[in-house]
């Protein structure tokens, strides 16, 4: 009786380590995902190319931007959106400094500088990700 005992207490502890190990690596999975799609937002934005990233807009973003435009936008309402603001805001230069991604939902901050009608600016970028899907989607970007 006691080895029945031992073998079921070893058989339930090495199934909570199997379980806890697989849930710690579907979060290190949706972390490093998360990662990357904020990689793929400061590139594009870096190079004012929406195109790296706008496939990641979920199909309901909030927006706001220093040109006064803020609401909920579409996915496509929101690639034209953005497209726009950084063919008049030109990036010289865009680096996020503070992600998180350990969260149930990442966001990242970083700094923006700009030229705007030859006016050399700086503005606060902030961006969220809500888990849509299976998939991480951007959820809002903030422009200050």
């Amino acid at each position: 009786m006691k080895r029945l005992i031992k073998n079921i207490a070893m058989l339930f502890t090495f199934l909570f380590v199997l379980f806890s190990n697989q849930k710690v690596l579907a979060q290190d999975f949706k972390s490093k995902e998360a990662l990357k799609i904020f990689a793929r937002i400061e590139e594009g934005i870096n190079t004012g190319s929406i195109d790296k990233f706008s496939n990641y807009f979920a199909n309901r973003n909030y927006l706001s931007l220093t040109n006064g435009v803020a609401g909920y936008y579409s996915a496509n309402q929101s690639y034209y959106v953005i497209k726009d603001f950084l063919s008049v805001t030109q990036p010289l230069n865009f680096k996020l400094t503070n992600i998180v991604t350990e969260t149930s939902a990442p966001f990242a901050a970083g700094s923006l500088r700009y030229i705007s009608n030859g006016i050399r600016g700086t503005a606060t970028v902030f961006i969220s990700l809500q888990f849509i899907e299976n998939q991480w989607r951007i959820s809002q970007i903030t422009v200050n």
